[in-house]
């Protein structure tokens, strides 16, 4: 990329906006950071040696008129902090997922982006990884996929003594478990027949904590989806065709399995960013940079969380 090209916008500068400047650097992108916090703006510098504004919101807007943003804020503030960058002339815009804390804030979203002639993207960073590549790259029209098989069991225990709000852990299903759904439909196409199964309750969520079920995609693929999250687990996503059977997990590594064999070997990938950077973060970025391919559009967003998480989430 060149130096020439205009600045974006890079809202929040906590983690993922330290994680975000690494790859805007690398790519010699200039951006704006900007925190509503002093002191996360003195920890942005030490990180990485850009000077970040923090302070009045609109004020930094008013002296920083772009057409891109980044927004990296916690769930709770990207519904507001998208409205007033769509208010502010931001004509394409990437929120970290899920994109609102409810669909009905994202509808609201949606409604100010039309208005404003304006485009909103959600950063399913997982789309991206290198290793959900090389799995696409295996998979062809003589070895397509048949079946599919996800699970999103959280660390529990560990969500629990953690300082994340309570608010946030709510709607956990939506606000983190959704990367592996995402990504699991993403690879097999949507739902288009389902049944699910809901069961038991944890203190920080009370609305389950056993989620089954199954059904079959727009592309005619079997898919059958649990999690558990009262016992141990990690996310997967377990692919089969007619030669093999392709395993992630965790995610950021791919494995094969043959017929004739129980040996899962590892598929052999030449990283490029992901060892390097957050794990697709380079390509998302570079992705909403360019011709937004595999991003998850906020109109898709919306309709994901009515018909699919929505769905997990209830059993109906």
């Amino acid at each position: 990329m060149s130096n020439h090209i205009s600045h974006i916008l890079l809202i929040g500068c906590g983690a993922m906006g330290v994680e975000y400047a690494k790859v805007l650097k690398e790519m010699k992108q200039p951006f704006y950071p900007y925190t509503r916090s002093d002191k996360t703006a003195a920890r942005f510098k030490e990180q990485t040696g850009y000077e970040a504004s923090s302070g009045d919101f609109a004020a930094f807007l008013a002296n920083h008129s772009q057409q891109k943003a980044i927004v990296a804020v916690p769930v709770h503030q990207l519904k507001s902090t998208a409205m007033l960058l769509l208010k502010s002339g931001v004509k394409e815009l990437l929120l970290e997922k899920p994109g609102a804390s409810s669909l009905k804030e994202l509808n609201e979203i949606a409604s100010a982006a039309a208005n404003f002639h304006a485009r909103v993207y959600i950063g399913y960073n997982r789309r991206f990884y290198e290793s959900v590549q090389k799995l696409q790259s295996m998979v062809t029209e003589e070895n397509p996929i048949r079946s599919i098989h996800f699970d999103f069991t959280e660390m529990s225990k560990k969500i629990e003594g953690s300082e994340i709000s309570g608010e946030l852990k709510t709607i956990w299903l939506l606000a983190n478990s959704s990367h592996v759904i995402d990504l699991a439909f993403f690879l097999a196409g949507r739902p288009k027949s389902i049944i699910g199964f809901v069961s038991g309750h944890l203190a920080w969520h009370p609305d389950g904590a056993i989620f089954t079920g199954a059904g079959e995609t727009d592309q005619n693929i079997l898919f059958s989806y649990h999690a558990n999250w009262m016992a141990p687990g990690r996310w997967e996503i377990e692919v089969r065709t007619d030669d093999s059977t392709y395993i992630l997990q965790p995610l950021e590594r791919l494995y094969s399995m043959k017929h004739g064999s129980f040996l899962k070997e590892e598929v052999p990938i030449a990283y490029q960013y992901d060892e390097t950077f957050k794990p697709g973060l380079y390509r998302q970025v570079e992705s909403f940079l360019k011709d937004k391919s595999n991003l998850v559009s906020l109109e898709e967003q919306c309709r994901n969380v009515k018909e699919i998480y929505l769905y997990l989430l209830n059993g109906k």
